[in-house]
Order: C-alpha cells, then structure tokens, then sequence
C-alpha cells in the first residue's frame, strides 16, 4: 500500500513536470529575414532546400551555434542568425546611398539610387547608420540613417558651394540662385542635399523654405545687416532680387544672379503710383488792344487768379499765381498787361514739382501796326542739402566742395538712444559752418517702448549734445532738430508699434524739446511710414514742426517741407554715396 502511495505521487510529480517543460520543437518567438537566406538542412551543413526572400516572418524554435532553427513557409531548417530581424521594418532611402561593409564607414559594397526600398535590421544600428538590405538585389550593410528621413524642400536664394563634407573647404560646383535642393541633415552650418542629380552640403545660411524674386523699384543702398549701419553697394531701380527674410522693414536679399547680398528697405519693392499732378507748369497769356482814345485791356490766365486792368487810358494789368502740386509749396508771380502803345507783357512762376523744380511760360503780345509773341520760364525757390553721420569721411575741404556746388544745408546726425553720441557730429558741424552751410542734426530714435520717459530721456540727451555745440566748435547750433524715426537692429521698432504709437511716442520728444528749449523741432521718415501711421494724427505736436520725408522716387508725392530722394547721390570730388535733400523752407 506504501509503494502504490508512493509510485502515485512520483508519478503526479513527472506528469506536472512534463506537462510545463518547453519541448525541443516548442516555438519562441516570431522574427522576420531582413536579408534573403538559406532554409540549411542542418545546424552545421552546407546543404540547402531552399532560399528564403527578405522580409519573410519565421517562426523559431531554437539556436544551434550561429543558426536559429526555424518554420517557414510551412518547411523547417536552420537560418543564420545574422540574417533575422525581430521586427520587419521597410524603408525608403531618399537620397541615394553607398553601402557601406561597416557603420564606421570605408570601403563599401554598392551605391544605390534614390528611392530605393530596404529592409532594415533595426537592433543593429550603429554609429548613424542602419544596417539594411536593398530589396531585389543582393546588397546588404550599412547605410546612414538619415537617408530615409523623407527631406523637406528649400531653394537657394544666393549662388551656393556645394561641399563635399560638412567641415571641409572642398567643393564639387557651384548652384544657382533660386535653385531647388532636397535636405536630408544638418551639421557644423551645414545641410546635407540633393540639387539635381548632385548632392553635398550647402551653408544652412543660403537655404530658404520660401523662394520669393521681388523687383526693386527705388536705388537702394545693399546694406551689411539689419540695422542699415553700413553697405557695400548700390542696387539700381528695376534690379530683380531673391528674398530670403523680412523684419523691421527691411530685407535680406540676393541681387539675381549675382553674388552680391545683403540687406534693403523692404519698402523698395513697392512700385510707386504715379504722383497726382507730379509735374507742375504754368502758363499766362495776356492780350491788348490799344487805339488813339484807348480801349480796355484785358489779361486771362490759365491758372490761378486774374485781375482784369483799366479803361480809357487803354492799359491793362492781369496777375496770375499758379498753383503747387506734388509734395510742396508753390508762390506764383505776376503778369502783367500795359496797354496804350498797344503792347503787353507778362510773367508766371508756377509752383514746385516733387523734385525741386518749376517752370513758367507766358505768352505775350501786342496790337495795331504789329503784334509780336515773348515766353519766359522761371524756377522755384528751393535749396539743395544732404545728410551724414560718421559713415561718410569727410573733411574740411569736403564740406567747402559741396558749398561750391550748390549745396546750402546740411543735416548732420548727432545723436541715437539715451547715450550715444555720434563720434563725427562735432567736426562735421565745425567744418560745415566754416564752409558757410545752414547746419541741422538729427536724433535716432533708439526704443520702442510706449510710455512717455524713455523717449523723454532720448530727448535730453539730444538736447544736451546741442548745447554743447557751441563749447566743442565755437559755434552755437542754430537748426532745426529732427527725430529720426525707423526701425533699427536695437530698437525693436514693429508694425505694431507704428499703428499703435509712434504718434504719441513723438509727441513726447518733441515736446520735450521745445520744453528744453530747442524751439526749432522736425520729425524725420519713410514716405509709407508717414502716409500709414504718422499723417493725421500730429494732434500731440508741436505746431511748428518740420516734416523731412524719404521717398527715392521721381516725386515726393505728398507735402513736406524737406525731402531726402536718393541715398546714392554723388558729389563731383567727393569719395562715396550721399543722401540727397531739397528743401522747400525758407529757413533752410
């Protein structure tokens, strides 16, 4: 009875114990071939009953040295290790790839075309590379693993090495402007791409996502940076353009198919409408009859106003005074019409143009034996200036040759912020009164916040400077005093700020001046900034501010009492570019 007991429990022990052992043809796991492979009869043997193609999903049961043991398809054999994968993953190599026999890269196997399809053996990877096996062919190794990363399309707005590494100086040509290119990765500056048929890296500085070719339609100065301190040339009107990027109305662009690149006024870009009544003429004509007891005379006038003359005595006197157009301010003459010996004459002056010019005509005549006909042309009264700051060298006998040729004022940069101070405002202000110039300055506005005390602070340190002016020179400052308001690389000035602020943050150092004791005050800016946010809305200022505007156009297009229109312009002995003013004030 012991034994039966016994035997029994010995037996229950065996049947539990079988019942939970994994068997020798039990399966483990489900894996995939990531490269095609030999179903080996054996574990060790070299004999073979049939390939098995990438991809294939196995089942395994065992290992036996460097083999597996495995089902597929319904047979079983022995499969390199080597050959399995634990998941199946299918990619596509966009770039194009050499594959390598090692992740470290060397001597390789193949190179394949782009838009390839690979298995890849993903527990594998190494280094940055995958190791993979071409679908349909027999290449296997390793591939950089960014290959696969569908790449995201940018152009080239500038002429681009095409390096062969992303440290090296080596290239292999040069692409176009404007050019597509496929990009993979990034490294040291560098992006990796595919332009063509070529492929190497390119500066991430001369890629951009968005390819826009603008043309600039106003001479514009190609500045180094944002902030429009220095330029190394001058793009001509109608020049065509590959922008990059855009902030604080300024541009970063690449003069089409050229090298040339660097920076303009965003503003450029905008074709300008022609200006109502841009050109302005005038024109009189007076008529007489005279006989021996004296008619009446008569003048009439295109424009303006006529005065009709007197009878009996047989004379007559007609005025015209013609108006402005344009951006300024226009003062007519007279004509004149004497009758009696039967002859009349007249004169009309008619009012500035955009540029600074003018002309008249008058016709006159006479009657009774004879007639005969006169014209006369008049200009208007306008004074030619310029502006500079220490960007331009200049020295004594500069300022005397643009006395020489014509030039009356002057507007010297003075001061930007809370505390600088240009480094050439005294001497330049010294050699222009020596030379006999009318001499301003002007203040760049260095903030753009909205309350009222930094821009109050800006205001002292302008109006400090100016009172130094006669300690350091010899000379007291006698001009007008402009803010300069546009934007800059420090003083954040944005869209917003304009909309929102810029009048009232004017007002508040303007008035400020005026306060100190700077009674003569001007504002300066852009033609677009002016017409958008600042026109109409002068309420804060004081009444006798002076407007300056910038418009490099052939007209001003609108009232100003100076007008800056060009930033290229060149005076005879004179190394460099200067920009250009008339002023339409007398006081100028």
């Amino acid at each position: 009875m012991r034994r039966l007991i016994f035997f029994g429990g010995a037996g229950f022990l065996l049947l539990f114990a079988l019942s939970f052992a994994k068997p020798a043809s039990a399966a483990s796991s489900t894996v995939y071939t990531w490269t095609p492979s030999k179903l080996y009869k054996t574990a060790s043997g070299e004999a073979y009953s049939r390939n098995v193609n990438s991809g294939t999903a196995v089942t395994v049961y065992s290992k036996s040295g460097k083999r597996y043991k495995v089902k597929a398809g319904g047979k079983t054999g022995y499969i390199y290790a080597y050959n399995l994968t634990r998941s199946k993953v299918k990619k596509e190599d966009y770039f194009g790839s050499k594959i390598y026999k090692q992740a470290a890269g060397g001597p390789y196997v193949a190179s394949v075309p782009a838009g390839k399809m690979m298995y890849i053996k993903m527990e594998a990877t190494k280094n940055g590379m995958y190791l993979a096996h071409v679908i349909g062919t027999g290449y296997s190794g390793y591939v950089d693993k960014t290959h696969f990363i569908k790449p995201v399309v940018k152009y080239t707005w500038m002429p681009s090495k095409l390096y062969t590494s992303a440290t090296g100086n080596s290239y292999n040509k040069t692409i176009k402007d404007g050019q597509k290119v496929s990009v993979f990765n990034g490294s040291h500056g560098r992006y990796q791409v595919k332009a063509g048929n070529s492929s190497g890296y390119i500066y991430a500085n001369n890629l951009t996502g968005l390819l826009a070719k603008k043309t600039v339609y106003a001479s514009s100065k190609l500045y180094t940076s944002a902030s429009h301190t220095k330029y190394t040339a001058v793009i001509r009107p109608n020049q065509q353009v590959y922008v990059k990027e855009s902030t604080q109305n300024m541009s970063h662009i690449c003069v089409v198919g050229t090298t040339q690149s660097g920076w303009i006024y965003t503003s450029h870009f905008t074709k300008p409408a022609p200006a109502a009544g841009g050109k302005t003429t005038g024109t009189a004509t007076g008529s007489t009859s005279g006989s021996a007891s004296g008619t009446t005379g008569s003048a009439t006038a295109t424009s303006g106003t006529t005065t009709a003359g007197n009878t009996g005595s047989g004379s007559a006197s007609g005025t015209t005074t013609a108006g402005n157009t344009g951006s300024d301010s226009a003062s007519g003459t007279t004509t004149t019409g004497n009758t009696g010996s039967g002859s009349a004459s007249g004169t009309t002056t008619t009012g500035n143009t955009g540029s600074g010019s003018a002309s008249g005509t008058t016709t006159t005549g006479s009657t009774g034996s004879a007639g005969s006909t006169g014209s006369a042309t008049a200009s208007a009264t306008t004074t030619k200036g310029l502006d500079v700051s220490h960007y331009q060298t200049l020295t004594q006998d500069s300022f005397n040759l643009m006395k020489s040729q014509g030039y009356n004022f002057v507007i010297l940069k003075a001061t930007e912020g809370s505390g600088y101070t240009d480094s050439k405002f005294y001497t330049y202000y010294k050699y222009a009164r020596n030379a006999g110039l009318s001499v301003h300055a002007y203040h760049m506005i260095g903030n753009s916040t909205t309350t009222s005390a930094q821009h109050i602070a800006e205001a002292k340190h302008f109006y400090q400077v100016l009172a130094q002016t006669k300690a350091s020179t010899g000379y007291a400052f006698t001009g007008y005093a402009f803010e300069d308001i546009e934007p800059t690389g420090t003083n954040s000035i944005t869209t917003t700020w304009w909309a929102n602020a810029a009048p009232a943050c004017a007002g508040y150092f303007l008035n400020e001046m005026q306060t100190l004791g700077q009674t003569k005050v001007g504002i300066y800016a852009g033609y677009f900034n002016w017409k958008s946010y600042l026109e109409g809305h002068t309420d804060s200022w004081p009444g006798n501010t002076k407007i300056w505007l910038a418009r490099y156009n052939i007209t001003l297009g609108t009232n100003a009492d100076v007008w800056q229109y060009t930033e290229t312009g060149t005076i005879d002995g004179i190394t460099g570019h200067f920009d250009l003013d008339i002023s339409y004030d007398p006081d100028f």
